[in-house]
């Protein structure tokens, strides 16, 4: 109940207090009878009207006192509320300063070790280059001194499974030492070479026989012997034949294709060339790529692997010039190759490009 309301009923009680009925004058007999009533009967409802007013005074106050009272507790509260809230927020701010505090202190420390550690780096730097460039200086003199000796290692062998000391010893051809003294400078270690090699194994496995053209150090017949597969060879170069032949391997001493003239039609199941293509004239080339496919059985390979034009082409001193992979691609499809596919890589000593030809 409103304020209002409640005014309005106390009001409507004091108009009541006394009895006013719309009585004539003239009606003497019902004022007596009213008269005689107020005393007797209406007094009681007077009286009650009466405590109803006051009771409904005191609640009108219980109510209004009840309204403040929650008011003022709750301003009350409020105000502790905001000062534990300024509590809070001074205590988190005074928190969240220290971290920022410890948080730069850590910052400048590291910004110090950055510092110290891009000097040490720096140094390491400058050392690593130094010890690079001593072993590059090693390198290229053992190089040297591996191509200035080849001659003579040769010569000394002679000597040395000779029983007469006076027996007359053949230097041989310049070239011949030296094809075998500047595979490492070409290709790198043999070990390293062999485990280029092997990548090309799942090419010709399962083929048959394997032809290689350039046998150099042995190391594709390397590979191919722990595979199980069968290979021939040919070199016109006598130091090349020897060093196979200590190695296990039938090298024939001819050149290779005329060794590869001699095989029989269709009876190989891979011809394969490493650093060989680029060694020869055109004509040359062409003949190649010509009697491989005749000696190839159907689903045989022609796989040939050259280096790409550039700056390290010219180290090899037998190259006579870059065969492109295109025009060596036309030559493997206008002799008969059904696929050919070429795939350029490049490689520490040299970016070089594969050329695959199936029968």
């Amino acid at each position: 109940m409103s304020e209002a309301r409640l005014a309005d009923a106390l009001a409507r009680l004091d108009q009541n207090k006394e009895l006013r009925l719309p009585l004539r004058s003239r009606d003497l007999l019902g004022r007596l009878a009213l008269r005689f009533l107020w005393r007797r009967q209406v007094k009681w409802q007077i009286e009650s009207n009466i405590a109803s007013r006051d009771a409904l005074s005191a609640l009108s106050e219980i109510l209004h006192n009840q309204q403040q009272v929650p008011r003022a507790e709750l301003a009350h509260e409020v105000q502790q509320l905001q000062r534990a809230d300024q509590n809070i927020m001074a205590g988190l701010n005074q928190r969240l300063y220290a971290a920022m505090g410890s948080i730069r202190t850590e910052l400048g420390d590291l910004r110090l070790q950055l510092v110290d550690t891009g000097l040490h780096a720096e140094k390491v730097d400058q050392r690593l280059d130094a010890i690079e460039s001593q072993l590059a200086e090693l390198t290229a003199a053992a190089r040297d001194a591996r191509l200035r000796n080849a001659q003579v290692d040769l010569v000394l062998d002679q000597f040395r499974r000779s029983d007469n000391a006076e027996v007359e010893v053949t230097v041989p051809a310049r070239a011949n030492g030296v094809e075998l003294a500047i595979a490492e400078l070409l290709d790198g270690p043999v070990d390293h070479v062999r485990a280029a090699r092997a990548a090309h194994l799942p090419v010709v496995e399962g083929r048959g026989t394997v032809f290689d053209a350039a046998p150099s150090r042995g190391e594709w017949f390397e590979v191919l012997r722990e595979a199980g597969i069968s290979v021939l060879g040919a070199s016109a170069n006598p130091s090349v034949v020897k060093h196979n032949a200590e190695l296990g391997f039938h090298v024939e001493e001819a050149d290779p294709l005329d060794a590869l003239t001699r095989v029989d039609k269709r009876s190989l199941g891979a011809v394969t060339a490493f650093r060989f293509v680029e060694r020869l004239s055109v004509e040359a080339l062409s003949q190649f790529v010509s009697l491989a496919a005749e000696s190839l059985r159907p689903g045989g390979v022609l796989l040939v692997e050259s280096p790409v034009a550039g700056p390290e082409f010219h180290v090899d001193p037998f190259a006579l010039r870059p065969v492109h992979p295109t025009y060596l691609r036309f030559l493997a499809e206008t002799a008969g190759f059904a696929e050919v596919s070429v795939e350029q890589r490049e490689h520490p000593l040299g970016a070089r490009f594969t050329l695959t030809a199936r029968m």
